[in-house]
Formats: structure tokens, sequence, C-alpha cells
């Protein structure tokens, strides 16, 4: 087992979704260290295992869409090609990262309100993209359903990576219904965010579901200087 961690501060915490760093300031140290990121997981992929790789933290407000939507973009601009999906039914925020309405998105299409073709986006960046869609009440039923993990053989077969972006764990169950569709999980602590204890419960339910924990961020962590950085930490086989 081999653990890489790598350090990115950063001057100023953005609080929009659609401000990526990695785009906007390409030089910068936390540009550097996403990019350090995107590498291991390139080397802890080196046999395409982790094809859908599932994002989530403990509480909310962890950090973890705004890690996520860098990590796509950056694995987009190497050339790779990615889908990224919002599966937090419940409190989306992918749609805000692409400046879209949060309308025909995955529970349209699990309900059959549209096609394929209607969900699948991708934005100047070149990353495809579907957000959650429609509030409803059946989150669970669908993301057990059938279709959805159709859905997702079928982005498998066409795209180099899946990303997922889901619950906290300790928030509601559909994150553990996640882990069956998802080949690895990135998890996301904010530092100061939540309780050692919980992290530990969320951590360890993550383990008793089988799901392969690929990586671990810590987000928000503050340094000696006052400024805001994250750590990350990847293990792989």
């Amino acid at each position: 087992m081999s653990k890489m961690v790598p350090n990115i501060l950063k001057r100023k915490r953005k609080e929009s979704y659609g401000y990526l760093v990695a785009r906007e300031d390409k030089m910068s140290f936390v540009t550097e260290s996403f990019q350090k990121l995107v590498l291991n997981l390139e080397y802890a992929n080196v046999d395409n295992q982790y094809k859908v790789i599932q994002f989530t933290s403990t509480l909310q407000a962890e950090g973890k869409t705004t890690l996520f939507a860098n990590i796509a973009y950056l694995l987009a601009d190497k050339g790779k090609k990615v889908v990224v999906l919002d599966l937090d039914l419940r409190r989306p925020k992918l749609n805000r990262v692409f400046s879209e309405i949060n309308k025909d998105g995955i529970t349209d299409y699990l309900a059959g309100k549209i096609t394929y073709e209607q969900l699948l986006r991708v934005s100047e960046d070149g990353i495809y993209y579907m957000v959650a869609g429609e509030k409803t009440t059946a989150v669970i039923n669908l993301l057990e359903s059938k279709k959805l993990e159709e859905l997702i053989n079928k982005l498998k077969e066409d795209f180099d990576y899946v990303l997922l972006d889901t619950p906290p764990v300790l928030a509601v169950a559909d994150t553990l219904i996640i882990n069956k569709i998802s080949d690895g999980v990135i998890f996301v602590v904010g530092f100061g965010k939540a309780k050692k204890a919980l992290v530990r419960d969320a951590f360890h339910a993550l383990e008793r579901n089988n799901a392969k924990i690929i990586g671990i961020g810590f987000t928000q962590v503050k340094m000696t200087n006052g400024v805001y950085g994250y750590k990350y930490s990847y293990k792989y086989d």
C-alpha cells in the first residue's frame, strides 16, 4: 500500500461552484496540487479498475463538489473522456458548476420523461455532464433501479471516467446504495466541519458496505499563516 500526500494552499476560498481554480489559475499552488492528485489517480487506475468513482463526505459543506469539479476539469484537460453525474438528488449542486437550470436530468431520465440524448450535455471545457433533474420523493427507488445501473454500464463503455457526486454518508442512505454501482470512493473530510467520531463512523460505514476507498481528501485545512488549503492522501494496491 502506498500513500502520497501533496499539499496545496489557496489565498481565498471561492464560494461560486462555477469558479474552477484549475481552469482560472493554472499556475497556482492549488492547481498544481490538484494535478498531482489527478496523476496519483491515474497511477492507481493503471489497469482501468476504477472507472466509476464516487465522491462523498461525512457531512454537508466539506468542499466535496468543488474538489469533484476541479478533478473532472483536469482529467478532461488531459484528454480523458469524462462524464460527471449529480447523484445528490436531494441537494443537487452540479448544475451550478455548469451554470445550468436543474431540469431534464437524471431523475427525469429514470422516470422516462427524456431520452439519453437529452440527458447528456457537454461543457465548453469538454466535460460531459448530467444534472440531477426534477426533485422527487422516490430517491431510493431511482437509485436502486435497474435503469440507473444500465445507464452507468453504458457510460463505462463510452467514457474513460464516470465521476459521481453523491450525498454525505451520514445524511441519508443514498451514498451506501450508490456504492454498489461505483468502482471506488474518494472520501472528503472538511477540516473542522465534522467531529472525529462522526468521520470515523462515516468511514466505517463505507467499509462495512464493502466500498473500495481509494482516496481521502482533507479540505479547508487552516495553515499556520492563516490561509486555507487542502491535503490529499491516495492509496492503491
